[in-house]
């Protein structure tokens, strides 16, 4: 790596510093940076996929429960396994009768930005865009994912096929009827393999039930009609609200996840360079409602 640097510090300084030369130079900084600090993780943080597992049950997840996990493999984290290793590793944790829950939605940004692009939302074929874990979950024949093209759920369990059904009908894609409201119901937890707790999709669920008292509309007032296809191969459109861009503008998630943490309703572990934070479902409603009813509430 220091011969590298030298050779671009050499070819810099000896080309006149054109447009090229600072170019190729940077790359050669970036990617020497880049590396480095993949070693350097190797070497500090590197922890195995057994010790993943045992950092899991660490946290309190047990047999039989049913996990929201939100995540991001990153390659600093010191993980010395693959993203199939993450899921194998909670899936054996939870056991059969345990239920892991995943996002899938196919797009970056905005409901409404996706929507406007008139895209075919393929229920078997359209890949995840959150993440190379939810992609790898998404591609496994036991996975069941939710025929909704703004919110899709993916989910393995015993009760699998009753979580994912039905979202194309619901209108709120993450409200009332809809996966969210059922994974409430099963008493389920939320895992953040280093993800922030801004990623929590759930969140929308607890807008959606307390959204009489929100300042500002939630949704847009008219629908947008996005084409999906569904595991028959069958395209229709698909009613789904997306949200209004002064609830995008407002919302202060962040209020939630602070009370959580002041209430020790939030648990957090260390593994590598990895963090870990878990929080029930129910205990995101109830901090929010009273966030709702006896303060400032979650928007700004």
């Amino acid at each position: 790596m220091v011969t590298r640097v030298a050779d671009a510090i050499e070819a810099f300084t000896t080309s006149g510093r054109g447009a090229s030369a600072k170019k190729q130079f940077k790359q050669t900084l970036k990617t020497v940076f880049f590396r480095g600090r993949r070693v350097l993780a190797e070497k500090l943080f590197a922890y195995s996929p057994e010790a993943l597992e045992a950092a899991f049950r660490s946290l309190g997840i047990r047999a039989g429960d049913s996990v929201f996990m939100h995540s991001a493999f990153k390659p600093f984290s010191g993980f010395t396994g693959t993203a199939g290793d993450v899921i194998d590793g909670l899936l054996r944790v939870i056991g059969p009768d345990g239920h892991l829950l995943m996002m899938s939605i196919p797009y970056r940004g905005s409901s409404q930005g996706y929507a406007e692009n008139d895209p075919v939302f393929d229920v078997l074929r359209t890949p995840s865009a959150v993440g190379l874990i939810s992609e790898v979950f998404r591609r496994r024949e036991d996975v069941r994912r939710s025929v909704s093209p703004l919110h899709p759920v993916l989910a393995r369990g015993p009760l699998a096929e009753w979580l994912t059904t039905d979202h194309d009908k619901v209108a709120a894609t993450c409200g009332k009827g809809s996966p969210f409201e059922r994974f409430l119901n099963l008493d389920g937890m939320f895992l953040f393999f280093d993800a922030p707790f801004s990623s929590l999709t759930f969140m929308h669920y607890v807008e959606d039930r307390f959204r009489d008292k929100l300042p500002v509309p939630l949704y847009d007032p008219a629908p947008a009609i996005v084409r999906s296809r569904d595991l028959s191969g069958q395209e229709r459109g698909v009613r789904q609200f997306v949200f209004s861009a002064a609830a995008r503008s407002r919302r202060n998630f962040a209020a939630v996840e602070h009370a959580l943490h002041e209430s020790r309703m939030m648990h957090a572990a260390r593994i590598g360079n990895t963090r870990l934070l878990r929080v029930s479902a129910s205990d995101v409603v109830a901090c929010a409602g009273r966030l709702i009813e006896t303060g400032p509430g979650f928007y700004k």
